[in-house]
């Protein structure tokens, strides 16, 4: 969607208090729109949005003036929905659980009885990268999933990595504002971009690029649906979801503040893999700040792909968290692909601890010399987010100046204060979840109200990309 009307559709939530944001209220209209008469209760189960908040969403619409009742888009709303969401389908575009019947698509779907033609001659897979064809009735049949989600009708979709062609489906459909395709194989890009000229998919761009080098920032900030079929490997999801997470549209300037967007949806396939590595794999997902909304079993169909056992599942992912920016570090360890680790390379599966420095300025130095009130704010902060404190120590410097050290279940947390200086210190190393680290700080911040404040963000553990080099700190913001 463009940009003006992902500010309205932020403002909206804003005012209905919506917790899943301006997508939020994309997919309620979307569901107004193909289903007009549904009542709350239905649209409810539809969307997976409470009833209250859907009410206080349509009120609000209808109050903007898009929609004419509560209760139904009308005239004026649908006529906004196709201008502004550039919505196609008034209607279920396919009502049956079973996906492929060619005899009942709409007519503008029609072409994909076709699809072996226009996907015929893809280049051999390159199995050093981990790549393995999607049969063309799977790629007809994520072409037709994404229809059924309503995630190509307008929106702005990345691929990254494409060796099976589905963005060539997708652009065919021309129900896409834009198309990206993202692939480190030259001969990929080659056969994707013939096959888009060929066509006149003229809304489809390509850029040659291995996703262990930053991205260009063209790129990132920018895109509504991510599609990717990573590497089988965990260390390749990691970098995938890092990469789609920057990628994705997730902040938005309206006047002089920036709001965070969430919401934006990510359609993974991946292999499925022993009960003990599926954790790691769904503990990957989650700590990437995704969310699990739908997991196909065996929806991947691949062409000899034995290292799969030819089957793959689909995930349908929400991005729920957005951790602040981490930065567009390269990895240190190009090892990514199966044949890689195969020869041996240990690389850990997530980072041991999450590592956070705080620095706040004070104009007002007599705030630094009240030491009861700093040390309860900071055991506030700790235990309010859930982290397990077993012992605290302090100590109060002569002629002034304030130390708590407190030893987490998970690590440490510290506070420094130099009243003579307006500066407070804050170290936080936690060894469960990023979230809890990051709410500390922002706890922090909102009871001490400083002047200026800087806040980093460190990976650690034996052998993260960051080595705990300063350089490699990441600035992150709380606001």
């Amino acid at each position: 969607m463009n940009e003006n009307t992902e500010v309205f559709l932020n403002l909206i939530a804003e005012k209905a208090k919506l917790a899943e944001g301006a997508e939020g209220i994309r997919s309620i209209l979307l569901y107004m729109y193909r289903f007009p008469t549904l009542k709350n209760k239905k649209l409810a189960q539809k969307t997976g949005i409470a009833i209250p908040a859907l009410a206080a969403v349509r009120s609000e619409l209808v109050k903007a003036g898009v929609i004419e009742k509560r209760n139904r888009l009308g005239e004026k709303g649908t006529e906004w929905v196709k201008k502004n969401l550039h919505l196609k389908f008034n209607f279920d575009p396919l009502p049956n659980d079973a996906i492929i019947d060619f005899k009942k698509l709409p007519k503008c779907l029609e072409f994909l009885k076709n699809s072996a033609n226009y996907l015929k001659g893809r280049p051999d897979p390159n199995y050093s990268y981990d790549q393995a064809h999607a049969t063309i009735a799977t790629v007809v049949e994520r072409t037709l999933y994404l229809v059924k989600k309503g995630d190509i009708e307008g929106r702005k979709i990345i691929f990254l990595g494409d060796d099976d062609a589905t963005s060539i489906l997708v652009g065919l459909t021309e129900l896409a504002d834009r198309i990206t395709v993202i692939d480190i194989d030259e001969k990929v890009l080659d056969y994707l971009s013939g096959v888009a000229q060929l066509n006149s998919i003229n809304n489809i761009d390509f850029l040659y690029h291995d996703l262990r080098e930053p991205l260009p920032s063209d790129y990132l900030n920018t895109y509504d649906v991510v599609i990717m079929d990573p590497p089988y490997t965990n260390q390749g999801l990691r970098l995938f979801l890092k990469r789609a997470k920057q990628v994705l549209r997730t902040s938005i300037q309206i006047e002089k503040y920036y709001y965070t967007l969430i919401g934006k949806k990510c359609v993974l396939c991946f292999g499925c893999k022993p009960p003990k590595e599926m954790q790691k794999i769904q503990m990957s997902i989650l700590d990437h700040g995704f969310v699990i909304k739908e997991m196909l079993p065996d929806f991947n169909r691949y062409e000899g792909a034995s290292i799969l056992g030819q089957f793959s599942d689909l995930y349908y992912l929400n991005l729920s968290e957005i951790h602040e920016d981490e930065g567009q570090l390269r990895l240190k360890y190009p090892e990514i692909y199966t044949s890689q680790l195969k020869r041996g390379v240990d690389i850990p599966f997530r980072p041991i601890g999450h590592h956070f420095v705080g620095e706040l300025r004070f104009k007002n130095q007599q705030i630094l010399m009240k030491n009861e009130e700093i040390h309860h704010i900071f055991l506030e902060s700790l235990f309010s987010t859930g982290i397990i404190v077993h012992d605290v120590f302090k100590y109060t410097f002569h002629p002034y100046g304030y130390t708590a050290i407190a030893i987490l279940k998970s690590s440490h947390a510290a506070i420094h204060t130099w009243p003579e200086h307006g500066y407070i210190s804050v170290d936080i190393f936690v060894c469960d979840e990023y979230s809890k680290g990051l709410n500390v700080m922002k706890i922090l911040k909102q009871k001490f109200q400083p002047e200026y404040s800087e806040f980093y963000y460190l990976e650690r553990g034996k052998d993260t990309d960051a080595k705990g080099s300063a350089n490699n700190l990441k600035r992150i913001r709380l606001d």
